[in-house]
């Protein structure tokens, strides 16, 4: 039995800085575009022409077959005060990430290439939801002021 190859369109970033047209591949042809290549790639599960672009990691991640999604839940938050807020969402994290490491070392990934995937991970969320222009996320705090008010004071990654 064969496996089905979706099909994506891709574009590549000039030096003009303008999108051109790389063409259609399937998806194990777009992961295997040189690294040095700026690409966007379509979703491959839309129609094509949908002009919804992901990068080569995200494609990455929701294909290749290996990777599946992790059940951790986080408990609601419970107070209004953004500080407090703020202390519950690193211990839940923390939790979580810990638990997310352990189950890494049980199938043979290194703790520290797991932290640094989990760093590059959570970078680029962070990335897209600053880029998010969804007014539903509007009254979602800034955390760069508390993040920096850390800074110095006995954090791990200061």
């Amino acid at each position: 039995m064969t496996e089905e190859k979706k099909i994506v369109e891709g574009t590549a970033t000039n030096d003009c800085g303008q999108q051109v047209p790389v063409g259609t591949m399937n998806t194990n042809q777009a992961l295997s575009l040189p690294q040095g290549m700026d690409v966007s790639l379509s979703h491959p599960d839309r129609e094509a022409g949908a002009d919804e672009f992901m990068s080569r990691d995200e494609l990455r991640l929701l294909t290749e077959p290996w990777i599946e999604p992790v059940g951790y839940r986080f408990p609601a938050p419970i107070s209004e005060d953004s500080a407090d807020r703020l202390v519950k969402a690193k211990a839940a994290a923390r939790n979580v990430l810990e638990e997310i490491i352990a189950s890494a070392n049980e199938a043979g990934w290194a703790t520290r290439e797991i932290v640094v995937a989990l760093i590059e991970a959570a970078n680029s969320l962070n990335d897209a939801a600053s880029a998010d222009s969804d007014p539903d996320h509007a009254d979602d705090p800034d955390v760069s002021d508390a993040v920096q008010a850390q800074i110095g004071h006995e954090e791990q990654f200061d």
